[in-house]
């Protein structure tokens, strides 16, 4: 697994500002946030495990979707926003793109309730909602559904969570190219949900303590 840092103007208010931290998938390709390196530059870091073994196409197609992405994400509200590839038997493209909304007390509404409505609202009679409990105690929601937006089959999911500390609410939208593969992404969703940490300029990300019995 990869750890990853956005500024803290990428997604909390200037007043107090939070570091956003984040855990992704080993191989993980970011568009949005680079910590204190510039796009060329996180490329190049990338890179560099690829050398002697990836083929000089897939290299290319590499660079070209990486600089698509960075241009496709540069102006938006997003914390991260990138790609992780699975290849052999089952290959796979699953985007996830993650923002957080700091704590406020009108932003403090029940997301259980509202994911309820969500999946006959945006996927009709073939969406779902779900929920997951984090290692200490929180719990959050998954919305999932098949989509041909684009005019290419997918599935696409949401979800959100209270972060820890009620720093703010994450929420986490991702697709994956392949159909078949909701319970992979939904895994994905989670897993980014759960790691995803505000912090104060200074404090460091910890893991998650268990909730008391």
């Amino acid at each position: 697994m990869t750890d990853q840092v956005a500024a803290p103007e990428a997604a909390t208010s200037a007043d107090s500002p939070l570091r956003v931290w984040q855990r992704v998938p080993q191989g993980w390709i970011e568009f949005r946030s680079f910590g204190d390196r510039s796009p060329q530059e996180w490329l190049d870091w990338y890179l560099v495990s690829a050398e002697g073994w990836l083929p000089d196409a897939a290299r290319a197609a590499i660079v070209d979707g990486f600089r698509a992405g960075v241009e496709l994400f540069a102006d938006t509200s997003f914390a991260f926003a990138g790609v992780s590839l699975t290849l052999g038997e089952r290959p796979a493209a699953f985007f996830l793109c993650t923002n957080v909304v700091p704590a406020a007390s009108e932003t403090a509404a029940d997301a259980t309730a509202f994911h309820r409505l969500l999946p006959l609202a945006r996927f009709g009679d073939g969406g779902r909602s779900e929920s997951f409990t984090t290692p200490d105690g929180r719990v959050g929601t998954l919305t999932l559904g098949a989509s041909t937006d684009g005019g290419m089959p997918h599935v696409t999911a949401v979800g959100e969570i209270r972060l820890a500390g009620d720093t703010g609410t994450a929420v986490v939208m991702g697709l994956c190219s392949d159909p078949a593969q909701s319970a992979e992404l939904a895994l994905h969703v989670a897993f980014a949900l759960t790691t995803t940490q505000a912090l104060p300029e200074g404090a460091e990300p910890a893991e998650p303590v268990p909730a008391a019995p």
